[in-house]
C-alpha cells in the first residue's frame, strides 16, 4: 500500500512539473508566429521594391507534444542497515508539429485587392495614430475637380521625380491637398445611399407598362410613391462623405469639407453627413460648394505593400547622411515642421534589438524600431515599427475576408 501512494505522489509531481514546461513552449510557439509574421510582412515589402510577385502564407496551428514516461517501479532490500524504499524512473519528450498553409485562396486575395473599408479608416483616425502618417499611408490619390486630373500621393511624386505616375509637377498639388485635409481637423466619415431622380414622375400605369417593376424587384432602381397618385423614380448610389466640425453662432456644424456659406451652417449637420440615405436636388446651375468636390482614393492592403516598397526604393537613391547613414522621407506631426518622423525604412543590415531582421536576396535588412522625435538624441523620430504593425493587422484582417463591400472613393468638398 505505501509502494501504490508514494507511485501516485509522484506521478502527481510530475503533474504539477510539466506546467511550467507547457507555459514556456505556449510562450515560445507565440514568439514562432511572431518571427516569422513579420518576417514575411518585411519581405513581401522587399518584393514589391523588386516588382517581385507577393506571396502570403500562416500558420493556423500548432500542436505540441509533451510525454511523460514512467519507469518500472522496483523495491529495494534492506543490505547493510540501509531502508526499503521504492524507485521510479521518470523521464520527458517534446515533439511539437505545425501546419503552414498558403494563404492564396479567392477570398484574401480579393481582400487584399479591395480597398479598406470605411470601418477600417475610422478605427485608425479614432485610435490616435497622426493624421499625416495616415493620410501618406492609407489614401492613394486626389482627383483635381476642376480638369479631373488624379493627383498621386506617391514617394516619385513627393521629390518631382520624372517617373512619377501622374507626371511632373504634382507634388506641390498633392501637398496642398493633404495639408488643406489636416488643416480641417480629424475628418468623420459617413456612407451613405444617393438617391438620383431618374425622368419625371410616372402615372401606374406607366410604371407597368414601360417595365420598371422587375428592376426594382432586384434592386436596381428605387421607387418611391409621390403627391398626385405618381411614382418618382430613383437610381441609387452608395457615396461616402468626408466630413468636418465647423464653428458656427457658439457651437459645431458638421457639414461636408471646405463648406464656409452661411446658409448651409445655418440648417445644421449636413444630411450627407448623418443620414443614412439622401434624395438628390436637380438643379440648373451647380451648387458652387459641390462644384469643388474632389474624390480622394483609398488604398488597398495591396497597395500599402507596394507603396511601402516604391518608398524603400525612393529613399534608397537619395544621398545619405553626412553620418553614413540611410535618408528618409519625414512627415511632420507639428504644424510648425518642428517634430518629424520618418514614415517608414528597412536599411541593410542586421539591426539592434526591438528591430526585425529579414534576410532578402542573400542580403540582411532590417525594420528600426520606434522612436519618437528627441528620443536617444535624435531629433528625427522613426515610426516604421509602428507602420508594420499597422499592416499587420490589415492583413490579419483579411485572412478571414470574403466579399466585403468597400469604398472605392471618397467624396470631399473643399
Amino acid at each position: 500500500m505505501r509502494r501504490a501512494w508514494a507511485g501516485l505522489l509522484l506521478l502527481a509531481l510530475a503533474g504539477c512539473a510539466l506546467g511550467q514546461p507547457i507555459a514556456q513552449q505556449a510562450v515560445d510557439y507565440n514568439h514562432a508566429v511572431e518571427t516569422a509574421a513579420n518576417s514575411l510582412l518585411v519581405t513581401n515589402i522587399l518584393r514589391a521594391r523588386d516588382e517581385q510577385p507577393l506571396h502570403f502564407t500562416a500558420m493556423p496551428q500548432i500542436r505540441g507534444s509533451l510525454s511523460v514516461g514512467l519507469g518500472q517501479p522496483g523495491v529495494g532490500l534492506p543490505i547493510a542497515g540501509s531502508q526499503q524504499g521504492l524507485s521510479l524512473g521518470l523521464s520527458g519528450a517534446n515533439s511539437p508539429s505545425f501546419d503552414v498553409s498558403a494563404l492564396d485562396t479567392q477570398d484574401f486575395i480579393r481582400g487584399l485587392l479591395d480597398p479598406l473599408e470605411l470601418g477600417v479608416l475610422r478605427y485608425y483616425f479614432d485610435r490616435g495614430y497622426p493624421d499625416p502618417m495616415l493620410l501618406m499611408l492609407l489614401f492613394s490619390a486626389v482627383t483635381d475637380p476642376t480638369t479631373g486630373q488624379r493627383l498621386h500621393n506617391d514617394p516619385r511624386c513627393w521629390l518631382n521625380r520624372p517617373d512619377c505616375p501622374g507626371g511632373l509637377g504634382t507634388a506641390a498639388a498633392v501637398r496642398a491637398s493633404l495639408d488643406a485635409s489636416l488643416a480641417r481637423g480629424r475628418p468623420a466619415f459617413n456612407t451613405y445611399l444617393a438617391l438620383i431622380p431618374l425622368g419625371a414622375p410616372l402615372t401606374g400605369a406607366q410604371v407597368a407598362e414601360n417595365g420598371v417593376l422587375p428592376l426594382v424587384a432586384e434592386g436596381k432602381l428605387r421607387l418611391v410613391p409621390g403627391p398626385g397618385g405618381r411614382f418618382q423614380l430613383f437610381r441609387t448610389e452608395s457615396r461616402t462623405a468626408t466630413c468636418y466640425r465647423v464653428p458656427f453662432r457658439g457651437g459645431q456644424v458638421l457639414v461636408p469639407s471646405g463648406t464656409t456659406d452661411p446658409a448651409v451652417l445655418a440648417r445644421g449637420n449636413s444630411p450627407v453627413c448623418t443620414q443614412d440615405e439622401v434624395v438628390e436636388t436637380p438643379r440648373a446651375v451647380p451648387h458652387p460648394e459641390l462644384a469643388r468636390a474632389q474624390q480622394v482614393h483609398i488604398r488597398s492592403v495591396q497597395e500599402i505593400i507596394h507603396f511601402l516598397g516604391t518608398l524603400v526604393k525612393v529613399q534608397a537613391d537619395l544621398p545619405r547622411q553626412p553620418d553614413g547613414s540611410a535618408t528618409c522621407i519625414p512627415f511632420d506631426l507639428s504644424p510648425d515642421h518642428s517634430r518629424q518622423s520618418c514614415l517608414f525604412q528597412l536599411v541593410p543590415g542586421r539591426g539592434d534589438a526591438g528591430s526585425v531582421t529579414v534576410e532578402h536576396a542573400g542580403r540582411p535588412w532590417h525594420v528600426p524600431p520606434f522612436r519618437d522625435p528627441g528620443q536617444g538624441g535624435r531629433p528625427r523620430g522613426d515610426y516604421s515599427m509602428r507602420v508594420l504593425a499597422l499592416l499587420s493587422d490589415l492583413v490579419n484582417l483579411k485572412k478571414s475576408s470574403t466579399a466585403i463591400p468597400a469604398t472605392r472613393a471618397v467624396q470631399v468638398v473643399r
